[in-house]
């Protein structure tokens, strides 16, 4: 029977990390596809954030009700329940006529990612060590590294229309469907694992903690998107760099990103997490000087790869951490409640971000990345200047 827990549970894992994988698909191609739907529509950059935050209103709203939706219904029907609602959202990014009708499918897109996020990052939480965490995030840094290549062959090299990129994600969707499908009995072995006498929701917003574990991710998760969904439209109309180039200089940021995942999955046995969390936070602040210095464009593209480099290991970390800061009958909230926080600070901190490079300038971003990161920097501080215990992460 352990033999059969351990062999299911690295299915589960394995699975994960292609959920992951799939997701991170179309996390790395918006910021490069922009151009072609700012054209195709006739809106300007801050539609852009606009857009991100219509998706993480659904995202929000999904991380608020997740916990308790799982709980009664299991992992596995509610993760096709996701898919189900990606596959029609992202058809409706394909087909749409209008932007009013695209803003609409990006909400939908919210819904649908905003669950599965919420349910496999609670779940890993509880059944995977922090190695297995971070390794699972840097799967979602894989499908984003892929992702500005996959633009870069179908619409610039192909001339294929933008909107095919999302007809094919929805088949993807279709895939993930078809997975947890296949699947379902053996979540049900993991949800057994994870099952405990949780506090209520009143009783966990009452921790002080909990409000700068909120802020934290808010700042971290807010300021990796900014980094990624802007960095194409400022290499191009603010270093005056080739799409094509620019594409590719994007994806060297979800390199970064994927690369420190793995690599942190290792070092995390030999670091204190409270000392590679403020290291990682002063290389965020490096990375975002380098880019705005301009002294030349290796020094840019060294700069973008130390943000992705230096801002992946957050969230895994902060995740795995959970039960360590706030207890364990406190983690499924304390999880929502992040993740919430996480969804706000990818909807309000992008939107600002677009607001700041219209009305200044885009040399603003790298800038507007470094604040972020200073005030992700207090907040962290004042987390492990709280007196909680938490225990040694195991690495297996």
């Amino acid at each position: 029977m352990r033999s059969r827990l351990s062999d299911d549970s690295a299915k589960l894992w394995i699975l994960s990390c292609s959920i992951f994988a799939i997701g991170g698909l179309g996390a790395g191609v918006l910021g490069v596809v922009w151009i072609y739907i700012e054209a195709d529509f006739g809106v300007t950059l801050s539609a852009l954030g606009a857009m991100l935050t219509a998706a993480t209103i659904g995202r929000t709203i999904t991380s608020s009700v997740s916990g308790p939706i799982i709980g009664r219904f299991g992992i596995a029907p509610v993760m096709m329940g996701g898919a189900g609602i990606g596959i029609f959202s992202q058809l409706g990014l394909a087909l749409s006529p209008s932007w009013p009708m695209f803003m609409i499918a990006a909400v939908g897109h919210g819904f649908g990612s905003g669950v599965m996020g919420v349910g496999l990052n609670a779940f890993a939480a509880v059944n995977f060590s922090a190695r297995r965490m971070n390794w699972l995030h840097g799967s979602f840094g894989i499908g984003s590294t892929i992702g500005p290549y996959f633009v870069t062959t179908v619409v610039i090299d192909l001339g294929i229309d933008w909107r095919w990129i999302y007809a094919l994600f929805a088949g993807t969707r279709v895939l993930m469907l078809l997975m947890f499908y296949l699947t379902r009995h053996q979540w049900r072995i993991g949800e057994a694992k994870a099952k405990s006498a949780p506090f209520r929701m009143r009783q966990t917003i009452r921790l002080p903690i909990i409000w700068l574990m909120v802020g934290a991710w808010l700042m971290a998760t807010g300021n990796e998107l900014v980094a990624g969904q802007f960095s194409n439209s400022f290499l191009i109309n603010a270093r005056g760099i080739e799409p094509k180039t620019a594409a590719a200089w994007v994806s060297m940021y979800w390199v970064s990103l994927t690369v420190s995942r793995f690599f942190s999955g290792f070092i995390i046995t030999r670091i204190s997490t409270t000392s590679f969390m403020r290291l990682n936070n002063v290389i965020i602040m490096l990375g975002a000087g380098l880019l705005s210095a301009n002294l030349s464009p290796l020094t840019s593209l060294i700069g973008l790869a130390l943000i992705g480099f230096a801002i992946a290991p957050f969230a895994p970390l902060m995740s795995s951490e959970t039960p360590g800061l706030v207890g364990s009958a406190h983690t499924a909230n304390a999880m929502g409640l992040q993740f919430t926080g996480a969804s706000l600070g990818m909807a309000l901190l992008p939107w600002l971000g677009g607001i700041l490079a219209e009305t200044v300038g885009l040399e603003v971003i790298p800038q507007y990345v470094f604040l972020i990161a200073l005030v992700t920097f207090i907040l962290y501080e004042g987390i492990i200047r709280r007196d909680f215990k938490r225990p040694v992460a195991k690495a297996y």
